[in-house]
Parts: structure tokens; C-alpha cells; sequence
């Protein structure tokens, strides 16, 4: 008799084992098509989410000014250019202008809002949905970028979220979270940090965006007719960008470096060090300053 049961236990296991999954995978579609979006592409690091068009997409987004994406980016291309790699090129170009305001030692200095890697990968993950767009129809996106924490990896991210869409007044970036800590008590799943509503993003100095004085034009803070005034968490890339050369005079006194990772800053930190510029006491301090962002 014992034996007899011990089939329909694992029966049952495996039974409720795929009810949960079932459940999970019905949860996460009922999500994403109340939400009208849908997996545009992803890696390990990044998702894309097409937004569509439809009655309930957030005002905010302006649907019914849309263009693709694709033919923004590639405005002024060479017949020979319309391909990936010039798409990726371009994309990597804008974020070589934008960044975020330091927090740490050097906060004077802003930094990259992506490595090079991450603009590259981006621009990668955004050609292949704009190519693989079902409808064919212009899209909106949700992008969600995460950084693993390297002291508590699996259990802290940084994550930045931000909507782009192309109007006729040119790409448009909204920025909803950048570099925000999130903390799991365990071992957190592919879902738990890219299932994100779409939510009109409120500007504050936590999703604010650095533009360098010295930058190509066409690169500017969107201002909407309602509004009177530039946020700094939405940015305007209008076609003229793609082309144009860091001609923008410098209104501000000195030119602005923009570091490319916390390496720079901490790179920095030994060369004072070496110099005998700064004392023991004050880099071990400093360099405390600056792991306590990751």
C-alpha cells in the first residue's frame, strides 16, 4: 500500500509544481496586455517593451503623434548607412552627452548614465524590436537597465527606467527612475525587477539628466507647451543631433568632463594620493565615500 502512494505524491507534486508556473506565466501576460505592452527584446541586463497604440495608453506618451523610432535615429544617413551599425553608432553618440549628477567624492563632476558597453547593447536590443516590430506600426518603449550590486550580488540592483518615443518634433527619452537601489531579501527572479507599470514619470533631482554644456545641437531638455519650463528628467534629440559635430559654445566657464565609470573617480582619488596632495587618512575616507554608491 505504501508503495502504492508514493506515485500519486509525486504526481501531485508535479502537478501543483506546473499549476504554479501556469499561474506565474497567466499572471505576467495579464500584466503586460493590461498594461498594452508586450517583450520587444531583452538580455541579461536590459528589457525593451513595446508600448502600443491603443484608448488606454498614458497621455503622457502622446500616441498620437508617433513615429518610428528607426527613421528618427537614421534621419541624414547615407543610402549605404541605413543598418545596424549606424544605428548602433548613433545611438552610442547620444549617450556619450547625457549623464547624471555625482553624488560621491567628486560632485562637482557629473558621470556617464551609461558605459559604453550598456549604450552599445541598448542601441542592439532597439534595432533588433524596431526590425522585429509585429504590427509594423510605430511603438512606443519602456526600457528597464539594471546594475548588479558587486557587494551583494543577486540581492541589490541599481535600475534605471525610461520611455522613448518618436514625435515630429524629434526622439524623445523620459526618465522615471535612474540608478535606483533595490534590495531582495532573496535571490531576486528575471520578473521581479522588470514587471514596472507604466507611470507618468514625476521630475525630480533623483531622475534628473546632466546635458554638458559642450554638446552637439539638437541635444536639449524637452519643453511641453503646457508646461512653459524644461525638466530635467525629459530630453529632446531632435534630427540634427545625429549629424552634428560638439559645436555648442560654452556659456558656463569650464568645459565639463563627464567620467565614463566609478573607475575614473577612484583612479583619481590614488593619483592625489601618489602626488601627496591628499593624506592617508583623507583617501581611505574619500574611497569609502565612493563604495558606499555601489
Amino acid at each position: 500500500m505504501a508503495a502504492c502512494l508514493k506515485k500519486p505524491i509525486r504526481a501531485k507534486k508535479k502537478n501543483l509544481n506546473l499549476l504554479s508556473l501556469f499561474l506565474t506565466l497567466l499572471f505576467t501576460i495579464s500584466c503586460l496586455s493590461s498594461q498594452r505592452k508586450g517583450m520587444a527584446s531583452s538580455s541579461d541586463s536590459i528589457v525593451l517593451y513595446y508600448i502600443k497604440k491603443s484608448s488606454e495608453t498614458p497621455l503622457f506618451l502622446q500616441a498620437e503623434t508617433w513615429l518610428p523610432i528607426a527613421s528618427g535615429v537614421l534621419t541624414g544617413a547615407g543610402p549605404d548607412q541605413l543598418d545596424r551599425t549606424e544605428f548602433i553608432s548613433r545611438w552610442e553618440k547620444l549617450f556619450k552627452f547625457t549623464g547624471i549628477a555625482n553624488t560621491g567624492v567628486f560632485n562637482s563632476e557629473p558621470v556617464r548614465l551609461f558605459t559604453e558597453e550598456e549604450s552599445s547593447r541598448l542601441g542592439e536590443l532597439l534595432y533588433r524590436a524596431e526590425v522585429d516590430i509585429p504590427d509594423g506600426l510605430p511603438q512606443a518603449y519602456q526600457v528597464i537597465i539594471k546594475r548588479e550590486d558587486p557587494i551583494r550580488p543577486g540581492l541589490r540592483i541599481r535600475r534605471t527606467i525610461f520611455y522613448i518615443r518618436n514625435s515630429p518634433a524629434g526622439i524623445i527619452l523620459e526618465f522615471s527612475e535612474v540608478g535606483q537601489v533595490l534590495d531582495f531579501q532573496t535571490t531576486y527572479s528575471f520578473q521581479d525587477w522588470t514587471l514596472v507599470p507604466i507611470v507618468k514619470p514625476e521630475p525630480s533631482s533623483n531622475n534628473s539628466i546632466y546635458l554638458p554644456e559642450i554638446r552637439p545641437e539638437g541635444l536639449d531638455y524637452l519643453i511641453l507647451p503646457t508646461e512653459g519650463e524644461e525638466v530635467k528628467n525629459r530630453i529632446l534629440v531632435k534630427t540634427g543631433f545625429w549629424t552634428a559635430n560638439s559645436s555648442k559654445k560654452n556659456v558656463g566657464g569650464p568645459i565639463k568632463k563627464i567620467p565614463k565609470t566609478i573607475e575614473d573617480r577612484l583612479r583619481t582619488l590614488q593619483e592625489l594620493l601618489d602626488k601627496g596632495l591628499i593624506s592617508k587618512q583623507e583617501y581611505e575616507k574619500k574611497k569609502a565615500e565612493i563604495l558606499k554608491e555601489l
